[in-house]
Order: structure tokens, then C-alpha cells, then sequence
């Protein structure tokens, strides 16, 4: 016997056939796949399979030119042993009418004795009738063969028939009658496996193919046997031993095999496999069969059958959705169709995406993988289509989607419009087409208010492509042509000209607010007005002129209205200022405000931004588990090349270290968006937090690199503000493990410079806690304590935590071991109450050091519970409901399903109805969140 691969269930279930024709009780079975998949090569191992039981076999195998001969499959079943006397059958002619046709009814009585012959050869020896490709038999035979299945039961005789899925020709009368009956099975090969495909070409080469090479060839067939036998037949030919086969080879053997035996394997079924198949791969993915039905001009039952064929033929993925299983099918299905052939389907597909309601940007895709005919309905739904990629701060889909709009072409009067929002969605990308494209739009443009709208992105992209004084230039004709009636207009252009200054060349910025007095007279009373002060406040913590100044801009910014009340990137360069001045308990309110009434309605760019930001304000404010839920939902809004993805990988990455959870930072770190590096100084924060965990994990050359790349940034930016990024502190402390102490030193001094110029305490003592790790003595300990003074009373619990840390060791090495204590004490219940695992561990450590008993490490219990935490119990245990506490707390739904988890680990109970009886059994006061702000 044939070992067949992986046919093992559908051999199983024809011995089962054979055994109980043998035992006198006949049966049926059905064999339905689709060309390829060895239906063939499954009844010539029955046939084997019988034979050896000492069971007569008749075979047939039919084909379309004896479709309309009157008899011609039972002739082939019955010629070899019975005559024509004994068949009592006509000579071969004209196909009589098919049934229910005329006056000529079924010949019952010929089928009869028919099936009373059989029956008499039967008592021989069991007989077994397998029938190939029954989809070809003619009409007469297959009647009969329907008839005889019915008188099966009780007698030895077997019957197997073959068909193929969607083979072009109506469902005949021995496929419907079998498929009719749920006694007789109904065997579907299925395409091979890996192990399967390997195994399947050893045996046809005579030896094995390299593991490799073997994956490729199934990869490129989709594990089709009759693919596979195209396979192995083009392997042969080239004279190569198959273990000596390369992967490169294998593909190469493979895309030129299946060039000439797909099409062959396709033409055997009906064309509307054909179209089915040129359908999907025209789409590349197909979700649902009313598209498929449509773009392949087929009806939906015909369609469905097909793509059927195709998922068990392994040409295709089992859907939905729907796409080629291969690169190499694809590949072979493109080259069969020509690219005016591959865009008609493509333009029925967007037709029929549109007509189907599906969503804009998903008739967009396909427009764009079609030539442009002039069809009035395609520009709106591109120009929607780039509505919603901006939104997105999807650049690249946007200026794709209007490229593709203006080629259609527009309406001459819509031409001017989509071009410009063309060339503002190039500036970023392609800032040289941004320049071309925008002044096109602006040589006859009259109206001031489409010139104050474009100008600034002109000029954004002239400083990109390194045109800075023409940008200058530029906005100051404009701010000429602006009136002095209309100042608010002014001071917005002066906002936005700021902002591209600032981006590329910082020092450009200054000379222009200097020289036109732009910072003078600003109360902010008009939202012109507050945006200008929000930019100059970003402006001057970016540059890292002075804090109280950044937080002088800010408090005016927002002085006049609430954060929800003027425009959100006021609200955001605010917060930016207050955030680095120190100013936390402002920058959290103003952060909680927007995040908890009207995040939303912004673009996600922002809510993204804001997400990152208050994920860095509970981080510096020690509560470290809110900062990781905050800076991962800031990271799914924010997919890679938008501006802020890596401000919020930075908060993601910082917290998880300060969680202990380093092999998550290793991933999120080596996972992160790694190249083009922009120029923005969200990548000066990336760069820093990678740096920092190569530090944790003992690269300590490779953290210097980052560093490296930060100060560069930094450096040529003119952001050079040590409350942004202190990448010399962290630079002077790898330096510092190298043995570079010298270098260390001249970092940690330079960068003390420019925090106490800055002015913000937390700038400072970040800056004097490097300085004290670096020292020694005495030296390390009036530091330390400095910075300790500096962070006492303000919401910066997480930097006091590692500065009193660092403070207890220092002390004790200078003998001073109740100090020490004191200091490690308050340092281990800040690390606890923040969740910080491994400072907890070091503070813990070094109080056993200083000869000190510490009570242990709390990990349950009230006492275990974060500040954040507490105040969610206490809120869920008056009866709040998820939402109510999120919107109280200004935190998302997420946060609080968060948080309640690890309450109840650590209180060791099942849910919230335990939460009152758990909190009041003990008691802790928890620190406040807020602190006055002059104190921060």
C-alpha cells in the first residue's frame, strides 16, 4: 500500500467503507477538494486497499468530452465485465434530453437492471465502484449512480465518488443525492503541512530537502499536493542533489514552477475560481463575500464555492478575511493579470466598499492601488480620507491620499484647497515639495485669512530645508499685511513663528521676539494673547533661560481661563513650563482638568501628549504604578513616527525600572521606535530612558551612546535644559562605573551650572544628588544633604526617595549612623508607599548596614497601599462605581481597574464588597498629594 501524507483520517474512513461492504452492508462516500489536493491519489489507494481484501473493483474516471455520452461512466464501470447484451444498453449516440425535458421520463427499468446485474456480480465477490471526477459524468450515468446509492443498504457494494469544488459545472444528480444523505461521508482533503510538504517531496525526490528549503517550498505552495509535485519535478530537473538546495534556490525553483502549474491547477475548476482568485489578490485582503461577490462580478453562492476551493486548495488563507497564502502565489496571480485587468477589479472593489458602507479610509486604500479615471465621487472620499490621517498624524497616508485626489483630477475649484493641504502635510516629510507646493497656492492668493493659515507652514518647511532667514522674511511681510485692527490674528502668527523657529534653529526664534519687543505687553486677555505666552513659556523651558520666567508665561497663559476653557496647545505649553519649573500640583490639575472633561474632542497627537505628560507628573510624585497605566495608554495613541511616541515610550520605560520590571523595560526599549532619530525633543527623552536602562543592565557603553545622541540633540537644538533632560547627570554616573572620575566631575559641575541658572529645586538637587554620588566624605554628604533640603516639602516624593537613599549611605560611611538611620527610614517609606522595588530593596539593605532593625518590607496590608491606591479604595468603599472615581480623580476607567487589582492583592481580598471592613481594620495616613505651590 501507497503511504499517502497526512490522509491518515480519510484512508481511516475508507477502510471503515470497505469493512462494512465486506460485512454485506454497502455504503457511500464523497470525495469533494478542489484540483491539487490528491482526490485522485486517495481512490487509487482504496482500489490497492480493496484488491488486497480480495474485492472486485470498478473504476472510472470521467472528463468533459464524455459529458454528454449517453452511459459513457457506467461503460467504463461495467465494460470489462459485462457485455453490451448483458447491460442492455443503446450503443453510444446523441445525449437524449436531460431529465424534465419533453416527454421522456427516467429509464427506471433499465436502472433497475442495472443495479440487479451488479447485484449478481456482487455475489462473486463484494464489489467496490470508485468514480473519478464525477463532476464530468454524464447526465444518465450519474442518475444511475444516484439510484444504486439508495439500494446500498444490505448489500456488498461500495461506492466512492470523487468531485471538484467549484469545478464550473452544475451540481449534478449523484453529488446532490450524496451530499443529501448524512450517512455517507463526505472526505475534504486538506493542503499538506510543514511536516507534511517535507516529508511529501522526500518521498517524490528520494531524499529530503534541508529543513529550510522544505519550509520555503511550502511557504510558496500553501502545501498543495499538486503544486508540490510541480515542485518536485522542477527540483529534479535541475540536476541538483535536494539536500544541496539552498532557501535562495528553493524560491527561486519554486516562483518559476508555479508560473506554469497554478494556472493549469486553476483552469480545471470553473472561472470563477479564477476570477475569485485574481480578485483577492488584486485586494490583498478580502473581509467578507459580498465585496469578494461584487469585485469578481460572481454571485454570492458561486463565489462563496470558490473561495472554498481556494482555502482548500491552500491558494489562499482560510477567511475571513481572505488573502493570498503565499507572497509567491500572489506574485504568480499578478503576473497572470495584466495592470489594467488588476485596476477594473480594484475599482469595483472601491465601488463596492463604498456601496457597502464601509469605512473612508478603507475606500481610500483602494483607490489608491487604482489609475485615475476621472470619476467624480473618488476626490471627496480622498480629501476625508487625508481628514482623518491628519487626525491620526498619519502624514505619510494624508499626502498620499490628497496626491491621489489631485491626480483624478479635483474640480479646478477644488484644486487649489487640496493642494495646499498637500503641501502642509509634506512639510514634515518633504519639506522641498511642502515649499514648491505651498507657494504655488500663495502666488495668487488675495484673502488674508488663507495667507495667515499657510504662511506659517511655508515657513516651517523653509527652515527645514535650511532657508531660515527667507522663512523671517516671510512672516514678516504677513505680520505687515495683518492690520492693527486685528492684533489677535497678530499674536497667533507670532505663536506659530515661534514654534517653527524654535523646532529647527531656537537662536532664530530669539532674535525675532527681541527684535520685534513680541514678549512686551502681554496680560493675556485675549486667546491670542495666552497662546503667544503658553509658546513663550514652552520657548523658555526648552532653551532653559530661567524657570520663574517659563512659570511667569504660564500663569498668564492661564490666569483668564481654566485649562478647558481656551485651546488645548495653550493648556499644553503651560503645563510643559510648570511641570519642569517644579510647579507639580499645577501642572497635575491642569493635566487632570483636560484629561478628565474634555480629552476627547482633541486631536490624539495631544491626548497622547497629555497622557505622557501627567504620567510623568505621578512619576515624579512617586506614584509610579499610575505613571506606567498613563504612559502605556499615552503609547497606544501615539503609533510610531508621531511627534510624541517617544516622550511616551520615555515615561513607559522609566517607570517599569523604577518597578523592578527590567526584562519589560529590555523589550520596550529594544521594541521601541528606533530610526529616523527626529529632531524634536521628545527624542531627547528617549534617548535618555534607553540610556538609562542599558545603565541598569550593566551596557554601559551602549548607554553612553544614547547619551551621546541626546547631547547632540540637545546641544544643536539649543535645548540644553537639565529640567528636560539632566543627560549629563546621567552621563557623569556611567562615566563614573568606567572609571572616568575626572570627566564624571567636569559633567556633574557643568550641568550643576546650568540647574541652579534654571532655577527649579528639583532641577537642582537632580543636579547636586549626581555631584554627591561622585564625592566622597564629607563632600557627598553636604550635597546630598543640600539636595535633600531642596525636595523636602514639595510633591517630588520619588527624587527624595533616592536622595535620602543616597544621603543615609553617605552619612554612614562618615560615622554618623542616627542620622544615616533617619534618613533611610524616611527613604524606605517613600520607595514602599511609591512601589519602587529596587530602591525599597536598597534603602532596606543599607539600614541593616547601619546596624538597624527595619520592620519588613511591606508587601499587604493597608500599610502596603500606594497614595493613589488608598484614595481609589477609600472611594470604591463608599460605593463609587469605576466611572464615578475615574472622572473624580481625573484618571481614565483603565487606571482605576488598575489600581483596584493591586488593592486587592494586597489586602487579600476577593472584591470591592470587602473594601470597608479591609481599610478600617488598620489604619495609615497617607501623605498628601498637594503641596502650596511657592514651596515646590
Amino acid at each position: 500500500m501507497t503511504s499517502l501524507m497526512e490522509r491518515a483520517t480519510e484512508l481511516q474512513m475508507l477502510d471503515v467503507l470497505l469493512g462494512q461492504v465486506l460485512a454485506g452492508n454497502g455504503t457511500a462516500a464523497l470525495i469533494d477538494a478542489p484540483a491539487g489536493t490528491g482526490k485522485s491519489a486517495l481512490l487509487a489507494e482504496a482500489a490497492t486497499r480493496a484488491r488486497l481484501r480480495k474485492a472486485q473493483v470498478l473504476r472510472a474516471r470521467c472528463c468533459p468530452q464524455e459529458a454528454y455520452a449517453p452511459w459513457g461512466t457506467v461503460r467504463q464501470l461495467l465494460d470489462a465485465r459485462l457485455s453490451d447484451k448483458d447491460l442492455g444498453l443503446p450503443a453510444p449516440g446523441p445525449a437524449p434530453l436531460p431529465e424534465g425535458h419533453g416527454d421522456r421520463a427516467l429509464p427506471v427499468k433499465r436502472f433497475h437492471d442495472l443495479f440487479l446485474l451488479l447485484l449478481q456480480l456482487s455475489r462473486q465477490a463484494p464489489v467496490v465502484l470508485l468514480v473519478d471526477d464525477a463532476h464530468h459524468a454524464d447526465d444518465l450515468s450519474q442518475q444511475w449512480l444516484a439510484y444504486l446509492a439508495r439500494r446500498l443498504d444490505g448489500v456488498p457494494i461500495g461506492l466512492a465518488v470523487a468531485t471538484r469544488t467549484a469545478s464550473g459545472t452544475e451540481c449534478g444528480a449523484l453529488e446532490t443525492a450524496l451530499a443529501a444523505c448524512p450517512e455517507f461521508p463526505r472526505l475534504r482533503p486538506r493542503p499538506l503541512s510543514e511536516l507534511g510538504t517535507a516529508s511529501h517531496l522526500a518521498g517524490k525526490l528520494g531524499q529530503a530537502l534541508e529543513s529550510v528549503s522544505a519550509e520555503v517550498c511550502h511557504a510558496a505552495t500553501g502545501g498543495n499536493p499538486g503544486l508540490l509535485d510541480a515542485m518536485a519535478d522542477a527540483i529534479a530537473r535541475t540536476g541538483t542533489p535536494p539536500p544541496q538546495i539552498t532557501p535562495e534556490q528553493a524560491a527561486d525553483i519554486c516562483s518559476r514552477a508555479l508560473l506554469r502549474a497554478l494556472p493549469l491547477l486553476l483552469n480545471r475548476h470553473g472561472p470563477a475560481v479564477t476570477a475569485t482568485a485574481t480578485a483577492v489578490t488584486a485586494l490583498g485582503r478580502v473581509t467578507g463575500l459580498p465585496l469578494l461577490a461584487r469585485t469578481a462580478r460572481t454571485a454570492m453562492p458561486t463565489v462563496e464555492q470558490a473561495v472554498t476551493a481556494l482555502e482548500d486548495a491552500g491558494l489562499v488563507c482560510v477567511g475571513p478575511p481572505w488573502r493570498p497564502s503565499s507572497a509567491a502565489i500572489a506574485q504568480v496571480l499578478t503576473a497572470l493579470a495584466d495592470d489594467r485587468t488588476l485596476s477594473a477589479v480594484r475599482s469595483r472593489a472601491a465601488e463596492a466598499l463604498r456601496d457597502l458602507g464601509a469605512a473612508t479610509p478603507q475606500i481610500a486604500d483602494m483607490l489608491l492601488l487604482t489609475t485615475p479615471e476621472g470619476q467624480a465621487w473618488r476626490v471627496p472620499v480622498l480629501r476625508e480620507a487625508a481628514r482623518i490621517a491628519d487626525e491620526r498624524s498619519d502624514l505619510p497616508a494624508a499626502g498620499a491620499y490628497l496626491r491621489r485626489a489631485l491626480a483624478e483630477p479635483p474640480e479646478d475649484t477644488d484644486r487649489s484647497a487640496l493642494l495646499a493641504r498637500l503641501g502642509i502635510a509634506e512639510v514634515h516629510l518633504d519639506p522641498d515639495s511642502a515649499v514648491s507646493h505651498l507657494r504655488t497656492v500663495l502666488e495668487g492668493e488675495e484673502d488674508i485669512r488663507v495667507r495667515v493659515t499657510l504662511v506659517p507652514h511655508l515657513a516651517e518647511a523653509l527652515v527645514r530645508t535650511g532657508r531660515a532667514e527667507a522663512a523671517v522674511t516671510l512672516l514678516d511681510e504677513l505680520a505687515g499685511q495683518i492690520g492693527e485692527d486685528d492684533r489677535e490674528t497678530l499674536y497667533r502668527l507670532w505663536a506659530q513663528g515661534i514654534l517653527v523657529f524654535m523646532e529647527e534653529t531656537p537662536h532664530v526664534a530669539d532674535a525675532w521676539i527681541a527684535r520685534d519687543n513680541i514678549a512686551d505687553d502681554l496680560d493675556g486677555t485675549s486667546p491670542g494673547q495666552r497662546l503667544l505666552l503658553a509658546v513663550l513659556a514652552l520657548k523658555t523651558t526648552l532653551t532653559g533661560e530661567c524657570s520663574h520666567a517659563a512659570a511667569d508665561f504660564a500663569d498668564r497663559a492661564l490666569a483668564r481661563s481654566g485649562p478647558t476653557e481656551g485651546p488645548a496647545l495653550t493648556t499644553a505649553f503651560a503645563t510643559v513650563a510648570l511641570l519642569h519649573a517644579g510647579r507639580l500640583t499645577d501642572a497635575a490639575r491642569c493635566c487632570d482638568q483636560l484629561l478628565g472633561d474634555g480629552l476627547h474632542r482633541q486631536p490624539v497627537p495631544l491626548q497622547s501628549f497629555f497622557m505622557a505628560m501627567r504620567a510623568k507628573i505621578s512619576h515624579r510624585t512617586g506614584d509610579i504604578a499610575s505613571a506606567l497605566s498613563l504612559g502605556r495608554q499615552a503609547l497606544a495613541l501615539a503609533p510610531p513616527g508621531q511627534r510624541y511616541q517617544p516622550y511616551a515610550t520615555a515615561q513607559v520605560l522609566h517607570a517599569l525600572l523604577d518597578l523592578g520590571a527590567g526584562e519589560e523595560a529590555e523589550h520596550a526599549c529594544r521594541t521601541s521606535y528606533q530610526s529616523p532619530a527626529g529632531c524634536h525633543w521628545s527624542w531627547a527623552c528617549l534617548h535618555a530612558a534607553r540610556a538609562r536602562n542599558h545603565h541598569v543592565q550593566g551596557n554601559h557603553h551602549a548607554a553612553l551612546e544614547e547619551l551621546e545622541a541626546c547631547a547632540r540633540l540637545m546641544q544643536d537644538r539649543g535645548y540644553d535644559n537639565p529640567a528636560l533632560v539632566p543627560w549629563r547627570s546621567h552621563a557623569a554616573l556611567v562615566h563614573q562605573h568606567l572609571g572616568n572620575h575626572a570627566t564624571a566631575m567636569d559633567l556633574a559641575d557643568e550641568e550643576l551650572v546650568r540647574a541652579r541658572r534654571w532655577g527649579a529645586p528639583h532641577t537642582i538637587a537632580t543636579s547636586l544628588r549626581t555631584l554627591g554620588r561622585l564625592q566622597t566624605g564629607s563632600d557627598a554628604v553636604t550635597a546630598l544633604s543640600e539636595a535633600a533640603s531642596l525636595l523636602q516639602g514639595t510633591p517630588a516624593r520619588r527624587a527624595l526617595a533616592h536622595t535620602l537613599t543616597d544621603l543615609g549611605e553617605a552619612l554612614h560611611t562618615t560615622g554618623r549612623l542616627a542620622d544615616a538611620r533617619q534618613a533611610l527610614r524616611q527613604a524606605l517609606d517613600l520607595a514602599d508607599a511609591s512601589g519602587a522595588t529596587p530602591l525599597s530593596e536598597r534603602a532596606h539593605r543599607a539600614l541593616l548596614v547601619t546596624g538597624a532593625r527595619p520592620r519588613r518590607r511591606r508587601q499587604s496590608g493597608v500599610s502596603a497601599l500606594t497614595e493613589r491606591e488608598y484614595r481609589i479604595a477609600s472611594l470604591a468603599a463608599t460605593g463609587m462605581d469605576n466611572r464615578a472615581i475615574a472622572s473624580a480623580l481625573f484618571v481614565s476607567r483603565r487606571t482605576v481597574e488598575f489600581h483596584l487589582t493591586h488593592v486587592y492583592r494586597k489586602l487579600a481580598i476577593d472584591g470591592r464588597a470587602e473594601l470597608g471592613t479591609a481599610l478600617t481594620a488598620s489604619h495609615v495616613t497617607q501623605p498628601s498629594l498637594s503641596a502650596p505651590a511657592h514651596a515646590e
